[in-house]
């Protein structure tokens, strides 16, 4: 497909993932298969093309990064400037969806009628590469942002060939035809967009695994979540926010390059929920990051 014409459509979405689709673990991540693998999607509208072109090349220019050359997620961890480009980032035009793959965790479930959700993960132990970056467009397209007359162009860096198959065949058996799939290069001019997406995955990715294995600051939101229907959600929140408590949620929601790149994952026109921009799976894991929602979205740096 040669370059399309942007105009024609109602958002661009940029695609690009963190980790690797693998199960053969090691002792380390480093030695065998990544232990999670993370998609993104920086979503934009086609007259925020430029503009968001030019925060990108600011974010090169704070990293002394020339602007042909291609910023890694991977290259963020440890510049001395990092801070300074996810400043720049913030002012970004768009928003996104990500998904979290707890690989060691879908490894081990087995089927069980009776546990929902459970037959995604399962496809995901034989397709996790496939049935992941077709998340964003589906969610998007569930959204109230767009309608049965819009048109989405959606833009994948370049994966090899089964995994493009894979995505091809499992958005064609959707029932949705209002999109355009296109693979490129991130280093593509015209496509830079895509490393916006690599950032936000791997930072995603280096967030979620820094929090493992659960700690208690989990299990607050665990407790939160599962009584608010027995009205004791209120007190739970307050022990949040006291002095005794606060520190043990000072270190997970005070991540700069996270808070960055997670308040991208909502949208100031629609009342839609955190789990519909971010999810996880086993989607069961999700329960245990509420604290995101409550006191990264809502109040920030508490």
């Amino acid at each position: 497909m040669a370059i399309p014409n942007f105009n024609d459509y109602k958002y661009i979405m940029f695609v690009d993932a963190s980790g690797d689709d693998g199960y053969k673990f090691k002792a380390t991540s480093n030695d065998g298969s990544s232990y999670s693998f993370v998609v993104s999607c920086f979503v934009t509208k086609p007259q925020d093309l430029e503009y968001n072109n030019q925060i990108l090349n600011e974010m090169k220019h704070s990293l002394f990064i020339k602007p042909e050359q291609e910023i890694k997620s991977t290259a963020l961890k440890r510049h001395r400037n990092a801070n300074a480009a996810y400043t720049v980032m913030s002012k970004l035009k768009g928003f996104s969806y990500s998904l979290i793959a707890d690989k060691r965790m879908i490894h081990k479930i087995t089927p069980d009628p009776n546990m929902e959700f459970r037959e995604l993960s399962l496809v995901a132990q034989h397709d996790l590469s496939g049935i992941t970056h077709v998340f964003p467009y589906v969610s998007l397209c569930s959204s109230r942002l767009v309608t049965d007359k819009d048109k989405i162009l959606i833009v994948i860096d370049n994966m090899k060939k089964r995994e493009m198959d894979s995505i091809k065949s499992i958005l064609s058996t959707e029932d949705l035809n209002k999109y355009d799939l296109i693979f490129r290069d991130s280093k593509d001019k015209d496509f830079s967009l895509i490393q916006i997406a690599d950032i936000m995955a791997g930072t995603i990715r280096t967030y979620y695994e820094s929090c493992l294995p659960l700690s208690v600051h989990n299990y607050y939101c665990f407790n939160c979540f599962s009584s608010a229907k027995r009205g004791r959600r209120n007190s739970l929140l307050a022990k949040c926010t006291d002095k005794k408590s606060h520190k043990l949620y000072t270190k997970y929601i005070s991540d700069y390059k996270f808070n960055t790149v997670i308040k991208f994952h909502q949208h100031k026109d629609t009342s839609i929920e955190f789990a519909e921009h971010l999810i996880m799976l086993p989607v069961e894991q999700l329960i245990y990051f509420t604290y995101i929602k409550c006191l990264i979205f809502k109040t920030g740096l508490i």
